[in-house]
C-alpha cells in the first residue's frame, strides 16, 4: 500500500477538535497516549488506542479501515460519594460533538469516507481516598 498510514493525522484532527474544550466552566486538556506534566489533572481526554486494517476493495486502490478510542477521565479526591459521574457525560458529549465531522489535514493525502461512534462501556473505580469515572468514545473511519 503506498497510502500513508493515519495515525498521525488522525491524532492531529481529534486534538485540534477537542484540546482545551470549555465544558462546565472547565477546560479540558487532550492528551496523546499519557498525561503529562508535574500536577496530573484531576479530568481531561486521552487519545489512546488505535488500529488500521488495509481494505482491498477495489483494484484500483486500496483504502484504510480505522479506529481510535478515546478515553474521559474524571477523578474526585474524598471519601464516600465524592464527585458524580454527570461532568464526564458532559465532557463525552462535547467531544462527541466536536469529533462529529473530522477532516484530515490536505498534505496527508487521506480523506475520511465515512465516520461512525460508538461508546463502549464505562469504568468506574472507587477506592478508600478517591472516586475516578471513565467514559469512552470510538471513532471508527473508512479512508480513502
Amino acid at each position: 500500500m503506498t497510502k500513508s498510514l493515519p495515525d498521525k493525522y488522525i491524532r492531529k484532527a481529534i486534538y485540534n477538535a477537542i484540546n482545551n474544550i470549555v465544558v462546565d466552566g472547565k477546560t479540558i486538556k487532550c492528551y496523546d497516549y499519557r498525561v503529562t506534566g508535574k500536577t496530573i489533572p484531576d479530568y481531561y481526554t486521552i487519545i489512546t488506542t488505535q488500529t488500521n486494517q488495509v481494505i482491498k476493495s477495489n483494484k484500483c486502490e486500496d483504502a484504510w479501515q480505522s479506529s481510535v478510542l478515546i478515553d474521559i477521565f474524571t477523578k474526585y479526591n474524598g471519601t464516600g460519594n465524592t464527585g458524580s459521574r454527570v461532568f464526564a457525560d458532559n465532557i463525552l458529549d462535547a467531544v462527541k460533538t466536536a469529533t462529529d465531522n473530522l477532516t484530515l489535514d490536505v498534505a496527508s493525502g487521506l480523506s475520511i469516507v465515512w465516520q461512525h461512534q460508538s461508546f463502549p462501556n464505562d469504568l468506574v473505580s472507587l477506592t478508600n481516598t478517591e472516586n475516578v469515572f471513565r467514559k469512552f468514545l470510538r471513532i471508527e473511519f473508512y479512508i480513502n
